[in-house]
């Protein structure tokens, strides 16, 4: 089984990397299948690989789609069978709405502001052969902008 620790930490992002880690985590649940076990590995690999590996490090920790994929399926093997599956699904879902949030709340400034740093909570998973996943599990706060004049606190 997997060892698991929650956390909030800041990362420093564009707007387009925010919306790819939306589209990375989206794929993690879509193929994922937390709820029965079976992961489609190739689909994952398939839906990370045009992401990046700068943004994929961001959002999972592990930067390799391959090495993502084996991850999930290990993942939602272990949590299948502790019956805990579909919860999985829930905390991706409540990360990937709270991803959405913030990508709203940070379009709204327009071209104003090139990076954002924001505060996430993650969750965290270290499999048993030492790959570690994280994934963000809900409503993120943006702390500072960079603008063409330097950082400036938001909130």
């Amino acid at each position: 089984m997997a060892t698991s620790r929650e956390y909030a930490t800041s990362i420093t992002v564009t707007p387009a990397e925010l919306g790819k880690m939306i589209i990375a985590q989206q794929t993690v649940l879509d193929s994922g299948k937390f709820s029965t076990g079976a992961a489609d590995k190739a689909t994952i690999i398939a839906g990370l690989g045009g992401i990046g590996a700068t943004v994929l490090g961001l959002l999972f920790v592990a930067s390799a789609p391959v090495s993502i994929a084996a991850g999930v399926a290990g993942l939602a093997l272990s949590l299948y069978s502790y019956g805990t599956g579909g919860k999985m699904e829930d905390v991706l879902k409540y990360g990937i709405s709270g991803m959405n949030k913030i990508l709203s709340e940070i379009n709204a400034y327009g071209s104003r502001y090139s990076q954002f740093q924001i505060k996430f909570p993650f969750l965290e998973y270290t499999m048993q052969d030492g790959t570690v996943l994280r994934f963000i599990q809900g409503q993120g706060v943006v702390e500072r902008a960079r603008s063409g004049s330097g950082w400036e606190i938001i909130n």
